[in-house]
């Protein structure tokens, strides 16, 4: 992450700054983080974060289902004690207005679901535990 100091009609802010993808940035100012996108024409658009205190899971041991990337839980299709092979779609995943797959990367049986639908996660959270 890069940290600024910027100049608003006249008062300095500290900024950290970090990129996401060619045109997403995540810009943290003071207590509050926007998503910033850069648009070819090059004016900047942010948007607020609303950030709510989410309860921490206590994860159980085993195969841990990760996020490979930011976003919200949109939908959840396997339930826990549910048999799942290798490629089955587990969860989607919502990230900049597009819906990813989360699929099983192996077999097993789903032992916990660490997420609800709705849920906001950043890369690495955990998901799902399988044996």
């Amino acid at each position: 992450m890069r940290r600024f100091t910027i100049v608003i009609n006249g008062a300095e802010y500290r900024v950290s700054v970090k990129r996401v993808n060619k045109t997403l940035y995540k810009v943290l100012v003071g207590d509050k983080t926007f998503n910033v996108v850069i648009r070819e024409d090059k004016v900047a658009i942010a948007k607020k974060i609303e950030r709510t205190k989410k309860e921490k899971t206590e994860v159980l041991e085993g195969f841990i289902v990760k996020a490979k990337l930011p976003g919200v839980i949109s939908k959840i299709i396997v339930k826990e004690g549910e048999k799942v092979k290798k490629g089955d779609v587990v969860m989607i995943l919502e990230a900049m207005k597009m819906e990813s797959e989360i699929k099983s990367p192996r077999d097993g049986v789903v032992k916990q679901i660490v997420v609800k639908e709705g849920d906001r996660v950043d890369t690495n959270d955990a998901l799902i535990v399988m044996d």
